[in-house]
């Protein structure tokens, strides 16, 4: 989509009280309008959009507070890329379109319908977002194509530098998202609403959800206004009916967060990836030299350094869950949706880019030891290392059944059902623990289980010596602390001979307050919120690599306490 289409007949997304569903209900003019004076903040941008003539003013000679504009910048004319100097320029042929009323029909005489057409317009961009602005009251706005000078490379890179500070202290930020429609359906017998299906695909399909720039614009503003060719909606709305995690108000921009969204996103220009990125964090921005000259694969890994000195949940990654989901909606070759857009870069394993980031932010660690020289991330802890003897031992097993002890005769039911546990040590620890194998078995487990039972035998053989002695049936309902691993790493990482070490000195764990920062999520839904993380790395040659967490589920979280296991120093590279 090269050109936009706006429709000033608006539907505004609303919850509807006797059905409890998501409608759209139709106006003739957009029904959200901004206040007509909105606060001066304390910082105005150099310059602003005057919306009655479109010209240009100081923003120091404005008295009130202004808009900002977000947008896919491919959709605002078409793109010309020369292929030599790598510079691309924009062509606005004038074909963004205005629909002023919609076209519908009315009764001819004797009989008949006769459908009265729609008035349409073909404008610029400028005409576009000027109709726009009118129509919810905006009098300035700030948008880069006329309030950055182009043609000045110093003002241009300190207005870039600045961006947090626009966006930050404007009102309002307006999104243009037009791949967002609705049409109309009767509901009821005396009015009419609007409804649209699959909102959300829509949404996520947009042009506006890949690009980097949009992301650090949504993620800088207080607060949202979303504008689709014909229909509009807040922010806020979108995240507690669609769960659209960007447009939380109270949204936590920690590393792995901000990393996870991050890494879908693409840029025109590489180097404005990272200052889009470095923008939503203002004091790594600060430290950031903004050159479009400089190697791009310094700028990326001087950004990642800061970031890793900055917050440690840059570590907390594991493999494609939701990743696969949005791939497999945003990338028109399919077969290609586990390549996220990050992976073009040369970067070390410790910026998880070959893996996904906690969507959530739940997982917080203290850990501090450790610190980061250019592509070398150097961490001092405790971990345990794999044995290779353990997984051999039951790779050759012919039957698991020959292993398992007698299934409980007793009656299931009275206990919830029967759970098979195996006691092991782990290493550096005096006492012996279970981890659960299977949960939820009311009679013999049939042949299908079995194999899930050996893939979890295998895992937990590879950091701990098992023995098939120390398998147990427990009653379900027991209030036996039982423990249940799960080891979320990069596909086949851990099936060859390679060393591999879980960093047991960096618990990431459940933060006690997310219950109350996130209540939309029902953390309880979905096992990854719970629960302790732990990184895993793999040896390299000299160095290590991050593959991915390992995961312990268990309310207590002590199971490597009173370990007495020495630290060791680790560098990932």
């Amino acid at each position: 989509m090269t050109y936009i289409t706006y429709t000033k007949t608006q539907y505004v997304q609303k919850m509807d009280r006797i059905y409890y569903a998501r409608s759209f209900h139709r106006h003739n003019q957009p029904p959200t309008k901004m206040p007509s004076i909105l606060p001066k903040p304390e910082f105005m941008p150099r310059y602003l959009v005057r919306i009655s003539d479109m010209k240009l003013v100081k923003g120091s000679e404005v008295h009130e507070g202004y808009c900002t504009l977000s947008y896919s910048w491919n959709q605002s004319g078409e793109i010309l890329l020369d292929e030599i100097t790598g510079k691309s320029e924009r062509i606005d042929r004038g074909k963004h379109k205005i629909i002023f009323s919609s076209g519908k029909r009315v009764r001819k005489k004797p009989r008949g319908r006769k459908r009265i057409p729609s008035k349409t317009k073909f404008v610029t961009f400028e005409g576009l977002i000027q109709e726009i602005c009118k129509d919810f009251n905006i009098k300035y706005i700030w948008y880069d194509q006329m309030c950055i000078n182009q043609n000045n490379e110093n003002k241009k890179l300190d207005e870039v530098r600045h961006m947090h500070k626009i966006y930050g202290n404007a009102y309002c930020t307006l999104a243009l998202v037009p791949e967002l429609g609705t049409g109309p359906y009767k509901f009821g017998h005396t009015f009419q609403n609007w409804e649209l299906e699959g909102y959300k695909e829509r949404f996520l399909e947009s042009q506006w959800m890949k690009r980097m720039w949009t992301l650090a614009e949504a993620l800088m503003s207080s607060k949202i206004l979303v504008v689709g060719h014909n229909i509009h909606s807040w922010g806020d709305q979108m995240f507690s009916e669609l769960a659209i995690p960007i447009f939380d108000e109270k949204f936590d921009c920690s590393a792995s967060r901000v990393l996870h969204h991050a890494h879908t996103r693409t840029s025109t220009k590489d180097h404005d990836y990272i200052f889009a990125l470095a923008n939503i964090f203002p004091d790594i921005m600060k430290q950031m030299t903004i050159d479009y000259n400089q190697d791009i694969q310094e700028l990326m890994i001087q950004f990642y350094g800061l970031l890793a000195k900055k917050d440690t949940t840059f570590l907390c990654f594991d493999t494609h869950h939701k990743y696969k989901t949005f791939l497999r909606l945003t990338s028109r070759n399919y077969t290609k949706y586990n390549n996220t857009p990050i992976q073009k870069f040369d970067l070390p394993s410790w910026t998880g880019i070959y893996g996904e980031h906690d969507k959530h932010g739940f997982h917080k660690t203290s850990f501090k030891n450790y610190n980061v020289h250019e592509r070398i991330l150097k961490i001092t802890c405790c971990g345990i290392t794999n044995n290779q003897y353990g997984t051999e031992m039951i790779s050759k097993l012919q039957s698991i059944e020959n292993i398992l002890p007698p299934f409980p005769q007793q009656n299931a039911h009275i206990y919830l059902g029967w759970r098979l546990v195996i006691w092991v040590q782990p290493q550096g620890s005096v006492s012996e623990k279970p981890i659960n194998l299977g949960t939820n078995f009311y009679e013999t487990p049939e042949p299908y289980a079995y194999k899930d039972i050996v893939e979890r035998l295998q895992e937990v053989a590879h950091f701990m010596p098992i023995k098939k002695t120390k398998l147990q049936w427990v009653p379900h309902a027991s209030e036996l602390s039982v423990y249940t691993f799960a080891f979320d790493v990069l596909e086949g990482a851990l099936q060859d001979s390679g060393q591999c070490v879980v960093l047991t000195g960096i618990p990431f764990k459940d933060s006690d307050d997310s219950y109350v920062k996130y209540p939309d999520v029902i953390k309880n839904e979905d096992p990854d919120n719970s629960g302790v993380k732990y990184p895993v790395i793999k040896k390299d040659g000299d160095y290590y690599k991050a593959i991915g967490m390992c995961h312990l589920y268990q309310n207590d979280n002590h199971f490597f306490d009173n370990s007495t296991l020495e630290e060791q120093t680790f560098e990932i590279h």
